[in-house]
């Protein structure tokens, strides 16, 4: 980049060529690009390529989740520097010759609490109920602490229920969609989130049953 000032050029602005033309405080300002752009397409390069299309694609549709899911991160990352990085290498399988994500192996949160053993997950009548063992989280985590479960159906639309973990043994949180079929659930998850939302644990993959 080339900086005139040069009372007789005056100002200027546009492109030309590989040139492009502006003024910045009062001092017109030259910036040029290369005439050609080298875009290696080598099968490794593209592969990672693919995983960031579907990762990306992944973030925009559990966006509000991933935020909730990564809040012990180092200073400068976000949720979805977080979430991508944590799931780049192992969320993935081949399914005729495609890549694509799998959802058990897909990860919405990450952290240091311990994570959920889910008991069962099954359609009910009003639409998804988790069950899972609170007892076996004590003392870790506290009845104020927050369980998170969310479900991404095959229409798009992501399903979301938060309640506190309480003082039941055994605890049930529902994702209330009525008249839902196993079938059309893409994938369930549970995580846990302290209550003054500065931890949470690694997700788990729910398997849901009609």
């Amino acid at each position: 980049m080339s900086i005139a000032e040069n009372p007789l050029v005056g100002r200027m602005k546009g492109s030309m060529a590989n040139f492009t033309m502006y003024t910045l405080n009062g001092k017109n300002v030259v910036r040029g690009k290369a005439f050609e752009i080298k875009d290696a397409r080598s099968p490794d390069q593209l592969v990672l390529r693919e995983r960031m299309t579907l990762l990306n694609e992944m973030y925009s549709g559990f966006e509000s989740i991933i935020r909730l899911g990564f809040p012990e991160r180092h200073e400068g990352l976000t949720p979805q520097n977080m979430f991508i990085s944590v799931n780049f290498s192992t969320s993935y399988e081949i399914i005729d010759e495609i890549q694509v994500i799998s959802f058990p192996l897909l990860k919405l949160s990450q952290g240091s609490m311990p994570g959920v053993k889910v008991m069962d997950a099954v359609i009910g009548e009003e639409g998804i109920i988790v069950r899972y063992d609170a007892k076996s989280m004590e003392p870790e985590v506290a009845s104020t602490d927050e369980i998170v479960s969310c479900a991404r159906l095959i229409t798009g639309e992501l399903l979301i229920s938060r309640q506190f973990i309480g003082y039941d043994a055994v605890g049930t949180i529902l994702l209330k969609y009525p008249e839902l079929q196993a079938e059309d659930v893409m994938g369930c998850y549970v995580f846990i989130r302290s209550g003054d939302g500065k931890k949470a644990s690694d997700s788990v993959y729910v398997e849901v049953k009609g």
